[in-house]
């Protein structure tokens, strides 16, 4: 097959691509963070905060409970607080007068000791006299060995209840399904302390006094309950928490703010539960006592029984100032700015020192302890995390915005140190001259002495010498004897 010559092989031009009628977009650079570009963001972040103030809210009471219901030595340091308290002093006695008078025939053993014209006022001296074996209760309620007892008695029991025995021991017992707190020993101590007659102390049957804790158709209901408050106190707890954090993760380009009203929440929460305390205070003993003349006992032990309430109040207000004074120190203001400025050649330039002056700080807060919550466990752990949290995170703060701190920048600060290391070095080396000046001069004032301690030595040593050659020229020395007496005088040169 041939070609024809005359034919000529032509490329094709591409074909250019169809024109958009669309305009192009021009990507512009923006300095809007999330939390500015995003709406949504912004109101997430703040429902974040209320839901997490109103966990914390619930949390603390949940806590309270748990700890103030469950926890054995909590409720003997109430029990004890709780007689050691007048107002409920006097209705403990007075509900251990009755006692024993419902458990004794009180008119019948007086009436046994009158004599028979008088037997019929039997009555009225047992009613005279319950007053003053109440006072007398009373009186004796304040003895620590009565007090010790209470306090015992409180302990066994609530580590019974707590364990749910069967069957109890002396304190507890599960008799019919019913828990039962027996104060038959204090009243038989106090009967006793009261002077009453032996004869009449062992009448007392063994089940007076005994207080009904729960009843046997409440027990299940009550350990149900038990296991939901330990579980509640800690996801309420958690949930809080994990709210806060999430809160302040999701404000991106405002996180020092928003760790301000983190701040601000948990102060709310904190007051909120004082509130509270307050209000179902009253609500309670209103509800629960209606004679007026134990309203005063009741509510002392509202007060004594809700103190942990107000530390863990008071703890949650401490740690909300704390974030927010950490938000303030690292927030975007110009004097918030101006302070890590003046802290950066500190932590910048001395991260070993900085970290050792804040735990020292710590240390010594703790141990003022200026708040009856700085003593628990709890708040110590978080006031440690916080702090030297807040610390890291301030210093990665100041060596982004202060590099220089690092280094030149941070050369006033070592100037400052190298003067004062000088100052120190040009006082030690004076007191130096000074004590050498003075061992010198002391020296020079002792070899003096010596000088002529030894120059008078010798001149008495000539004089004697001389004296002892006169004497053998006289003829009153022979010889052996000038001899000796010379080497007497020259041994004594040593």
């Amino acid at each position: 097959m041939t070609s024809d010559p005359d034919e000529k092989t032509t490329e094709q031009p591409p074909r250019p691509a169809p024109q958009s009628d669309d305009a192009p977009t021009l990507v512009t650079p923006t300095d809007e963070t999330p939390w500015q570009r995003s709406r949504g963001r912004r109101v997430s972040v703040h429902l974040l905060v209320i839901l997490a103030t109103l966990f914390t809210i619930l949390a603390v009471f949940a806590s309270w409970t748990r700890e103030q219901l469950l926890n054995t030595d909590q409720w003997t340091k109430a029990s004890a607080e709780l007689i050691a308290n007048p107002a409920i002093r006097d209705q403990v006695a007075i509900y251990l007068v009755d006692q024993l008078y419902t458990n004794v025939d009180v008119p019948a053993e007086i009436k046994s000791v009158l004599p028979k014209e008088l037997q019929p006022l039997a009555p009225v001296a047992a009613a005279g006299a319950r007053d003053l074996i109440t006072k007398a209760a009373n009186a004796a309620l304040e003895q620590p060995a009565v007090q010790s007892i209470w306090t015992d008695v409180n302990r066994l029991a609530h580590e019974q209840f707590v364990k749910a025995i069967d069957g109890g021991n002396s304190y507890v017992s599960t008799t019919n399904g019913d828990v039962t707190v027996n104060l038959g020993l204090i009243l038989g101590k106090v009967a006793t302390s009261v002077g009453l007659p032996g004869d009449i102390v062992g009448k007392i049957p063994p089940t007076a006094g005994q207080v009904t804790v729960v009843q046997s158709n409440e027990l299940k209901q009550v350990q149900q309950a038990a296991k939901a408050l330990k579980t509640s106190s800690v996801v309420l707890s958690v949930l809080a928490f994990l709210f806060f954090v999430f809160a302040v993760a999701l404000a991106a380009g405002r996180r020092a703010n928003t760790l301000v009203e983190v701040g601000a929440g948990m102060i709310v929460a904190g007051l909120a539960v004082v509130l509270l305390r307050g209000a179902a205070g009253d609500a309670i003993v209103t509800a629960l006592v209606t004679d007026l003349s134990v309203q005063p006992a009741a509510n002392a032990a509202w007060e004594i029984e809700s103190t942990l309430l107000q530390q863990l109040a008071t703890q949650v207000i401490v740690v909300g100032v704390m974030l927010i004074l950490a938000g303030l120190l690292g927030g975007p203001a110009k004097a918030s700015k101006a302070v890590r400025g003046w802290l950066a050649p500190v932590l910048n330039g001395y991260p070993e020192a900085s970290y050792v002056g804040v735990a020292l700080l710590v240390l010594l807060c703790l141990l003022w302890a200026p708040i009856p919550a700085a003593s628990r466990a709890s708040f110590i752990i978080i006031f440690i995390v916080l702090v030297f949290l807040g610390l890291y995170a301030l210093r990665r703060e100041t060596l982004r915005e202060f590099p220089g701190a690092a280094g030149p920048g941070g050369d006033s600060l070592r100037a400052g140190s190298a003067k004062i290391g000088a100052a120190f070095s040009r006082a030690g080396a004076a007191v130096k001259e000074t004590t050498s000046k003075a061992a010198q001069d002391v020296k020079e004032r002792s070899a003096s002495h010596k000088a002529k301690s030894a120059s008078s030595g010798g001149s008495q040593k000539m004089a004697d010498l001389e004296r002892l050659v006169a004497l053998r020229d006289s003829g009153a020395l022979t010889d052996e004897e000038f001899a000796a007496e010379k080497a007497k005088i020259l041994a004594s040169d040593s």
